[in-house]
């Protein structure tokens, strides 16, 4: 199975996230049963219970936190433990480039993640770097910083230079390690993207926010 994240970031409003699900539940359907990918929505602390109960009725949509705490619990004023996300998430992204926390907490997240059965979407931006962050039962997200998106606009990278640090991470990696690639992923690079069969999907920004736009990349799998 290939996943493709949507982190929305700190975007969506209440009504923005009740409109994105009616239209992606309704938009789905016209794929058929999902069989070879994910989708992972990855929204806002404040619309994780709302997103939850969106898609009770439809299974195949997970939904995961954009962090979670490094303390187990307690007195935490302001943190959300993983035992906490777990009630609503199956998922939860740590380590995320714009938050540049040290490697030291994001592996400290990713083991209390596996420790309360989360799956931990471990970003990572140096490729050297990749087995490092790895342990059994992660999905590792390689953040290409020459080829993140911003302010509305996508980069473009030559897709060679993508696959040849890809397949040389995934030389490192043991074979059961699931790896994704953030960076400008769109409806324009996906077809390419999803037939690399060395990625394992996708972490998408800027065109997740957009439930039509992120349907192009889940068929992009699917076909």
């Amino acid at each position: 199975m290939k996943y493709v994240i949507a982190n929305w970031k700190m975007n969506q409003g209440l009504i923005d996230v009740k409109n994105w699900f009616e239209t992606y539940k309704k938009e789905v359907g016209k794929l058929g049963t999902l069989a070879k990918s994910v989708p992972i929505v990855v929204p806002s602390f404040v619309h994780i219970p709302f997103a939850f109960f969106s898609v009770e009725d439809s299974p195949e949509i997970k939904i995961a936190s954009q962090d979670i705490s490094h303390y187990e619990e307690g007195s935490h004023t302001g943190e959300s433990g993983a035992f906490q996300i777990k009630e609503f998430c199956k998922y939860c992204v740590v380590g995320h480039s714009e938050r540049k926390e040290p490697k030291e907490l994001v592996l400290q997240k990713r083991d209390i993640a596996l420790n309360e059965g989360l799956t931990p979407i471990v970003c990572f931006i140096s490729p050297e770097s990749a087995s490092d962050y790895y342990s059994e039962g992660c999905i590792l997200a390689w953040e290409d910083p020459a080829n993140i998106s911003g302010g509305g606009s996508y980069k473009e990278k030559p897709f060679e230079e993508i696959e040849k640090v890809v397949s040389n991470m995934k030389e490192n990696l043991p074979k059961s390690a699931s790896l994704v690639y953030g960076g400008s992923v769109n409806k324009d690079n996906i077809g390419k993207l999803a037939a690399f069969s060395l990625l394992d999907g996708v972490l998408v920004g800027q065109a997740s926010l957009d439930p039509l736009h992120f349907l192009e990349l889940i068929k992009a799998y699917e076909i």
